[in-house]
C-alpha cells in the first residue's frame, strides 16, 4: 500500500519479494515497503468483452466469431454450421457488448436471389434492417434486407470516380443504391443510372435527393441490356444543350455570388436529350455519355455484347466513344490478360489498351477486379448481319 492507494497483483503473484521487479523500478512504482493483505474482486458480465463471454459460453473446439461487419446500425454475421446451435446467444451478447449496434443478423445459405440480395435472419435486436450509412462524406439510406451493399468498396467507389471529369456523363449500368452515381453527381458528373432491383431504384431517388443532386441522376428501373439499348436508340443526338450543360456543371463547382454578394444558386441541370416527367420509364433516345460502370462482378462482364453495333453513327460518329468500367472476378492462377481474353469474347471483338485493377481479394481463390477499356468504332458501328441486331439498332419494327 502507498498513501492510501492499492495495488493489485493477479493471483499468480505469490512471492512477495517481487523479484521479477527491479529496485529501481520498485522505488518509481513505490513497491519499497508494501503491506500485503488480501483482496476478493467480483468481476461480472459488464467487464469481459464479447470474445472473453463466448470464449466462456462456446463449446471447447468451437471457433469464437472475433470479427463482423456492420452497415450502419446492423452486425452481419455469416457463422459455422458448427455455432448454428448457438447463433442467438452469439447475436444477444454482441449486441450487449457494442453500444453502436441496434440489430445483429445471420446470412441463411448462398445467395440465389434475383437480385443477388442475401438471407437474413435476425439473431437478436430491432427487426427492422433500414438503416443509414456514410461515405465519401455522403450519407446513404439502405433497407438492407432489400438491396445489396458492401461498406468494403469506399476505396474503389472514390478511384474509379477521379476518373471522371466534372461536366462529362456516366451511365452507372447496375448502380444498386448509388454508391457511384450519387458520389459522381456531387462531383459535378451527369449521370444516367439504372437498376434491375425496384427497391435500389426506390433507395438511389431518396439518396438523389437526400444529398441534393438529384435533378444530376435520371434514374430508372430497367434490365442492364435494355438500360443500354434503350439510351443507344437513334434519336436527335447532341444538342446546344450539351455544351451549356457542361458549362453549368463548372459554375456549381464554383462558388458564384448573386447582385447583393451572396452565393448564387446553381444553374439548373439541362441534358442532352430532354426528357418528359418523372425519372423513370424509357430513357431518352439518342443519349450520349463518357463512360460506362457495370459493378455486378458475378455477371457484368457477359453483357459487354450489348454494346456491339448499338452505336448511332449519326450521333456518335463526331464525338468520342465511351469507356467501359466492367467489374468481374477472376481465379489467383489466372492472369490479366486472361481476364481481358474473356472479355474480348463477350464484347465480340478487340479491346484496346485495357486497363485491369485489382479491387480486392473476396476469397482465397477469388480476386475482385475491374477492367477498362475505350469502346473502338470497330466494336461500336460494327455492321450486324442478324435482322434482330439491325432492327435494334436503326429501330425498325419486326
Amino acid at each position: 500500500m502507498r498513501g492510501r492507494g492499492f495495488f493489485l497483483f493477479r493471483e499468480s503473484v505469490t512471492d512477495r519479494e517481487l523479484p521479477t521487479v527491479t529496485p529501481a523500478q520498485k522505488a518509481m512504482a513505490g513497491l519499497e515497503e508494501l503491506t500485503w493483505t488480501e483482496h476478493e474482486l467480483h468481476l461480472d458480465y459488464e467487464y469481459w468483452n464479447a470474445e472473453e463471454v463466448l470464449k466462456q459460453i462456446l463449446p471447447d473446439g468451437c471457433e469464437v466469431p472475433g470479427s463482423f461487419e456492420t452497415v450502419g446500425h446492423i452486425a452481419h454475421l455469416n457463422l459455422r454450421d458448427e455455432l448454428c446451435e448457438w447463433r442467438h446467444v452469439i447475436g444477444r451478447v454482441l449486441l450487449d457488448k457494442n453500444p453502436r449496434l441496434r440489430t445483429v443478423v445471420n446470412k441463411i445459405g448462398a445467395i440465389s436471389s434475383e437480385f443477388r440480395v442475401p438471407t437474413w435472419e435476425l439473431l437478436a435486436g430491432d427487426t427492422s434492417l433500414v438503416t443509414e450509412v456514410r461515405q465519401h462524406g455522403i450519407t446513404f439510406k439502405v433497407d438492407f434486407g432489400e438491396v445489396y451493399w458492401n461498406s468494403r468498396l469506399e476505396a474503389e467507389h472514390k478511384r474509379l470516380i477521379a476518373c471522371i471529369k466534372p461536366g462529362e456523363v456516366l451511365c452507372d449500368v447496375m448502380a444498386g443504391i448509388g454508391p457511384f452515381a450519387v458520389p459522381a453527381a456531387k462531383a459535378g458528373i451527369r449521370v444516367y443510372a439504372s437498376d434491375l432491383n425496384p427497391a435500389c431504384t426506390e433507395y438511389l431517388r431518396l439518396n438523389a435527393a437526400g444529398n441534393r443532386v438529384k435533378n444530376f441522376i435520371k434514374c430508372y428501373n430497367l434490365d442492364a441490356r435494355a438500360f443500354i439499348k434503350a439510351l443507344l436508340r437513334p434519336g436527335s443526338g447532341p444538342t446546344h444543350d450539351l455544351e451549356t450543360t457542361t458549362q453549368d456543371k463548372k459554375n456549381v463547382k464554383q462558388t458564384a455570388l448573386d447582385a447583393k454578394g451572396k452565393p448564387a444558386k446553381p444553374p439548373p441541370v439541362k441534358w442532352a436529350v430532354p426528357s418528359l416527367g418523372l425519372d423513370e420509364g424509357t430513357p431518352p433516345p439518342g443519349a450520349t455519355f463518357d463512360h460506362v460502370t457495370m459493378n455486378l462482378p458475378a455477371s457484368a462482364i457477359e453483357f459487354l455484347d450489348v454494346f456491339k453495333g448499338a452505336f448511332d453513327k449519326r450521333v456518335w460518329g463526331h464525338r468520342s466513344l465511351p469507356t467501359i468500367h466492367v467489374y468481374t472476378f477472376k481465379k489467383a492462377s489466372e492472369t490479366h490478360a486472361d481476364v481481358v481474353a474473356r472479355g474480348e469474347g463477350f464484347l465480340g471483338g478487340k479491346i484496346a489498351n485495357p486497363k485491369v485493377h485489382e479491387v480486392r481479394d473476396v476469397a482465397p481463390n477469388k480476386i475482385m477486379l475491374c477492367l477498362s477499356f475505350k469502346l473502338t468504332p470497330e466494336v461500336a458501328f460494327a455492321e450486324e448481319t442478324s435482322p434482330e441486331r439491325k432492327r435494334a439498332r436503326t429501330g425498325d419494327a419486326p
